[in-house]
């Protein structure tokens, strides 16, 4: 090669994808609804989707393949499936990443990143009687008037939340079978204004293991 001549390949070997190139062609843009797609061509994908979108795993992938996900949409990721091997269980936000390497056919993450404030959700009126906590550690309700909230939507096993009223209106978890339950307390659980109340999915129910020391459960 000549003396001053580029030389594509001291960037590209160590780029995932060509520049600029999600916003001139979509190259890796992962299609709604594909659970599975392809990596064989791009090792840097791109979610848009306005609603939820699962990957159970990627095809075409190569043994010591890194792939990176951008989340560049409205909806959650998950990333769900028996040879995908995830550090963290819950979804991915707006704006985050996650990277995975690939051995023995199986796709093991090795760093995610959430969005900034992916892991807050702050609720005006609720309205919502199951509102969603994918990819949400900490819920955060502001409203004036009282509601109840009978379960949490879009929660995966293992996944601990933190639910916290700032708002004059009282919340009360309700508690039964298959959404909320409430150890201890003989019903239901009300959170009023400055308190909060620790839960743990498992198996689909949300164990309450904590809360404010006024609430009577600590």
């Amino acid at each position: 090669m000549a003396q001053g001549s580029p030389n594509p390949s001291r960037f590209h070997s160590l780029a995932l994808g060509k520049f600029d190139n999600f916003k001139a062609r979509t190259d890796g843009l992962i299609s709604a609804g594909d659970t599975t797609p392809s990596v064989g061509l791009y090792s840097l994908l791109y979610a848009n989707t306005a609603g939820a979108l699962i990957i159970s795993y990627f095809d075409d992938g190569s043994e010591g393949q890194v792939v990176k996900v951008i989340n560049v949409g409205n909806g959650i990721v998950s990333f769900v499936g028996a040879q995908i091997k995830v550090t963290d269980s819950s979804g991915l936000g707006v704006d985050g990443t996650a990277e995975f390497i690939s051995h023995n056919s199986a796709w093991y993450e090795t760093t995610r990143a959430q969005g900034a404030g992916a892991d807050v959700r702050l609720i005006g009126t609720l309205g919502d009687a199951t509102p969603t906590v994918s990819g949400t550690r900490l819920i955060v309700a502001n409203s004036n008037g009282a509601d109840t909230i009978t379960n949490f939507d879009d929660g995966t096993t293992g996944q601990e939340i933190t639910f916290l009223n700032i708002g004059a209106g009282a919340v009360t978890l309700q508690d039964s079978a298959g959404g909320i339950l409430v150890a201890d307390s003989g019903g239901n659980l009300v959170v009023t204004l400055s308190q909060s109340a620790t839960m743990v999915q498992y198996s689909g129910n949300w164990y309450v293991t904590g809360a404010s020391r006024d609430l009577g459960l600590l």
